[in-house]
């Protein structure tokens, strides 16, 4: 009884959040979609008129840095993976954006970098025929709230088919990379080539055959 009060518990906060997570998905999804056919703004464009374009500046390197991320696996084997970054100033401000690796060696302190802003955000960066692009706040936004709906559907199929399917979810974490490929596509925001396709593929197999094997393995019916 206790567990079958926890189930519709689980599914009483996981349905109305699903849904939420759709909604919000929406919303974000109709502001990305005017920055992706916003055009660039006209010289001396300020105000209201600078919103519903992508302004055009140039910023100054004052610095570059790197910083480590490290994990450790079930077999106490540590790795770790080095980020990097470069500081611009422009417009009366300093800002921090991260670079890939190849950039990062490239640039020097004193360097210009020609950026473009959506609504005060950085959303590209060209220095030393490099370029590197960012996400806008509604990109990371709705990348958050599909993360959150998977959750979600992930405990609501846990509440619906009981504990006994529990270990399944590590390959339901594996299908989260497929599944927010395919998302992201679909909206329009980051169309997929022949190798983004068959990341695809590869991550969907994978996380099939996990939850096979632990279905196999574990699970006792």
């Amino acid at each position: 009884m206790r567990w079958l009060l926890l189930r519709l518990l689980i599914l009483a906060v996981a349905v109305p959040g699903i849904v939420e997570c759709v909604d919000r998905v929406e919303v974000h999804q109709r502001a990305i979609a005017v920055f992706r056919k916003a055009s660039l703004c006209p010289a001396g464009a300020s105000g209201k008129a600078a919103d519903d374009c992508v302004d055009r500046t140039s910023a100054e390197i004052t610095g570059s840095g790197t910083r480590e991320s490290c994990t450790t696996d079930s077999n106490g084997l540590r790795s770790c993976t080095t980020h990097y970054s470069v500081t611009v100033r422009f417009g009366g401000r300093s800002e921090g954006l991260d670079v890939e690796e190849r950039t990062y060696r490239a640039v020097r302190r004193g360097d210009t970098a020609e950026l473009r802003l959506w609504r005060g955000e950085v959303v590209r960066m060209v220095v030393r025929g490099h370029t590197e692009t960012y996400l806008t706040s509604s990109e990371w936004a709705s990348l958050g709230w599909l993360l959150l709906g998977w959750a979600l559907l992930g405990a609501s199929w846990v509440a619906l088919l009981g504990l006994r399917l529990f270990p399944l979810l590590g390959g339901w974490l594996v299908l989260t990379v497929p599944y927010l490929m395919v998302a992201y596509h679909l909206m329009g925001f980051n169309p997929m080539g022949v190798t983004g396709w068959s990341l695809v593929g590869a991550f969907t197999v994978a996380g099939f055959w996990t939850m096979a094997y632990v279905y196999s393995e574990v699970v006792d019916f």
